[in-house]
């Protein structure tokens, strides 16, 4: 027996600022109408063509939000409660032209800046500035082999970049503040599934939150239906990678949640905004129809639009579920399923939208192995 299995199995931490996994925390955030986290993007302008994008980014949008009303958003994010800014970007926020004042302004909040970087422009300047700026940071890691990862980003050479990257903000301290600030960001398919576990243990052993999503059939991802895992699959990946860390790390989890290894509520006590302004429960239901972006013409303030009634029925969901999801027990405080990958396949098939968005998760295998 390892060392490991002798001690009492822990929670595994998670990215500063990225997640909110106390669940009374959320929950009590989410029933007084405030937020915890807001998700923002900046422009769809990206430097790699990563087939899996759900944004399609490449080119900035004519339509995107100006840097002032950007920050006017954040500043009421800031009002309602939030303690951090998932800079998402849409495409590459790194190589938005206000990056670093947008970092700023969010620092000098109080507030967490939580950067999602494809690492292609991460010098030793700027690791050094986001490390004095307390940001978060989570790059992209979809391989440890140089042609999957190429292959995957549409870029040659954007793997060495990545890498060059990395050292960079480990060289700048991401790796020994006592927390974790730094993840990598890893969309699981056909190509990259059988390293898993060295991606896993890669990220583990360097003190990095592992971002192991599942690929969900948005935007440019459409294209590749053959990338696509089935649920059986998914399922026994997760299997494994629990296995893995209760063995080698001591750690333990839930394997039904969809963000494997950490659960995912964020749309209780989070939303997310587009470059042109359109409020989103997350980033993965894509829905266009309530804006805050403070000169459209039909404006509603960040506050308001938490009582539309599609946001709401999506901060609830767990009021609402359908099927397995509505009778599976980790509902009231662990699991709500992927409201994203639902609310694509329930879209895709016709459905309503506040029919979709309480699906079921269709990647969770629960209540199939239980029958």
């Amino acid at each position: 027996m390892s060392n490991h299995e002798k001690k009492e199995l822990k929670t595994p931490p998670v990215l500063e600022g990225y997640l909110f996994p106390d669940f009374n925390e959320a929950r009590k955030a989410r029933d007084e109408n405030r937020l915890l986290s807001l998700r923002v993007e900046t422009s769809l302008k990206c430097n790699l063509k990563c087939g899996y994008c759900y944004r399609e980014s490449g080119e900035a949008s004519p339509e995107e939000m100006s840097y002032e009303e950007l920050i006017a958003v954040i500043d009421q994010a800031y009002l309602l409660g939030a303690r951090s800014i998932v800079i998402i970007g849409g495409g590459e926020p790194t190589i938005y032209e206000q990056f670093r004042s947008l970092v700023t302004h969010i620092h000098s909040k109080r507030m967490i800046p939580v950067v999602i970087t494809n690492c292609q422009t991460m010098t030793k300047s700027l690791a050094g500035f986001l490390f004095e700026k307390n940001a978060s940071v989570l790059i992209k890691l979809d391989s440890l082999r140089e042609n999957v990862q190429d292959t995957l980003v549409g870029v040659e050479g954007a793997f060495k970049q990545i890498q060059k990257g990395l050292s960079n903000l480990l060289e700048a301290g991401f790796d020994s503040t006592g927390k974790v600030r730094l993840g990598a960001s890893f969309v699981i398919n056909r190509l990259n599934v059988d390293e898993l576990e060295d991606v896993w243990r890669f990220l583990r052993n360097k003190n990095m939150f592992p971002n192991l999503e599942t690929l969900t059939p948005h935007g440019r991802a459409a294209n590749y239906p053959e990338w696509l895992l089935t649920q059986d699959e998914v399922q026994a990946l997760k299997y494994r990678l629990l296995a893995l860390d209760e063995k080698e790390y001591g750690y333990t989890w839930n394997p039904y949640t969809p963000l494997i290894g950490a659960g995912c509520r964020q749309l209780e006590y989070s939303c997310c905004i587009t470059v042109e302004g359109y409020v989103r429960p997350c980033a993965a239901v894509h829905i266009d129809h309530l804006n805050v972006r403070p000169g459209h013409e039909k404006a509603v303030t960040l506050a308001d639009s938490i009582h539309d009634p599609f946001i709401h029925r999506a901060r609830h969901a767990e009021e609402f579920l359908q099927g397995n999801c509505g009778k599976c027990e980790y509902k009231t405080n662990e699991c709500i399923g992927c409201r994203g990958c639902a609310f694509a396949l329930g879209v895709l098939n016709g459905m309503d939208i506040f029919d979709a968005i309480v699906l079921d998760d269709p990647y969770c295998t629960k209540y199939k192995e239980a029958n």
